[in-house]
């Protein structure tokens, strides 16, 4: 199952994600992939939702020369501790991959992600697509994913919508879908 959070810039997709992966957490469920999030000096940090690990992904500022939007330039290294993180995040039950944007467009990035998606490699996962690029990125899918879409009066009950409707219609077989093992 895939399950896409979109919205506008700003409005709290990643409040979502980070909330629905506590909930999701609390009930049991391994979850893995990254989180990002803009900070007060105009970076970008990626964390990895396993480890708790950041590095800086981007900036508005010309310090990084990996590839750029017309906004960002991004950091080579921070690009490849999230796929790493990706590549960890396929073993959890459920893998989150906030966002897919411009750069995977393309093909840079994480557009790893959209292959483990086309390919069934992953079975599970929460997918971060900003409004204006949505259209795009479900062609590139080949699959019909369940879609929230974020607006500010709805951002804090979505969590628990997505997790009512995960805990229906997860895809549970033995190697996509792990409880955390108790203390």
């Amino acid at each position: 199952m895939v399950i896409v959070v979109t919205g506008t810039i700003g409005v709290g997709k990643t409040t979502v994600c980070r909330r629905l992966v506590e909930v999701l957490q609390s009930r049991g469920y391994t979850c893995g992939g990254i989180l990002t999030y803009k900070t007060a000096d105009g970076s970008i940090i990626v964390e990895d939702i396993q480890s708790g690990q950041r590095e800086t992904l981007g900036s508005i500022n010309n310090v990084y020369d990996g590839p750029r939007t017309a906004r960002y330039f991004f950091n080579p290294e921070g690009i490849d501790f999230g796929i790493q993180a990706i590549d960890k995040g396929t073993c959890a039950a459920i893998l989150v991959v906030d966002e897919i944007g411009h750069l995977e467009l393309r093909g840079e990035g994480f557009v790893k992600v959209i292959e483990l998606i086309r390919t069934g490699k992953v079975r599970n996962c929460v997918l971060v697509i900003r409004k204006e690029l949505l259209s795009a990125f479900l062609s590139q899918l080949n699959i019909e994913p369940f879609i929230f879409h974020t607006t500010l009066s709805r951002r804090n009950r979505l969590p628990q919508e997505i997790e009512a409707l995960m805990t229906e219609k997860l895809v549970d077989n033995k190697e996509t879908l792990q409880l955390k093992e108790s203390p």
